[in-house]
């Protein structure tokens, strides 16, 4: 039995339908990539009638070729823009809780060449993590040599120093 709570698609042709209805929209979004589809959302959950228009299928264009992440702003900490990073994880928090069916955590893997590498991500991500505080989705973690080398196989080993590990989201 499927959950009335999970999303069910629609036939591309049901959806055609409805643009076609003589009822008006309160809002019309041309391009469904990541701001048309934000937009959209946002619209509809101030209780417009919104129609999205998109050629193909939501983020086949350039929203196809993007990274996907739904960062908390990490790299905004080298710039010290913090607003924009407590910003940016309440937008990933908001997106992990309404969208989980497309929204999930991903860990990344950095690994440390230089000597001040470690200790400046150290101090980086441990704000992050503060900054994050109950939306943390999970735990910064600091990597040997041989862990960072075991987790990525590929990379040049001659002068690792180790690594660090760090959650994002990505959709």
């Amino acid at each position: 039995m499927k959950s009335p709570l999970q999303p069910q698609p629609i036939a591309r042709a049901d959806l055609l339908a409805r643009l076609r209805e003589p009822k008006p929209w309160d809002a019309v979004i041309i391009g469904g990539g990541a701001t048309g589809l934000g937009i959209a959302v946002d619209a509809a959950a101030r209780g417009l009638r919104v129609a999205l228009i998109e050629a193909r299928d939501f983020g086949s264009g350039t929203s196809s070729r993007s990274t996907k992440l739904v960062h908390g702003g990490v790299r905004y900490l080298a710039q010290g823009n913090v607003k924009l990073v407590r910003e940016a994880l309440e937008e990933r928090a908001t997106l992990l809780s309404i969208a989980p069916h497309i929204v999930h955590p991903l860990e990344f893997v950095v690994p440390c060449y230089r000597p001040l590498e470690r200790p400046f991500l150290r101090i980086g991500l441990g704000v992050y993590d503060l900054l994050a505080g109950r939306r943390s989705i999970g735990p910064t973690r600091w990597l040997s040599r041989a862990e960072t080398l075991a987790r990525l196989p590929g990379i040049r080993p001659e002068g690792l120093r180790g690594g660090v590990s760090y959650w994002d989201g990505q959709f």
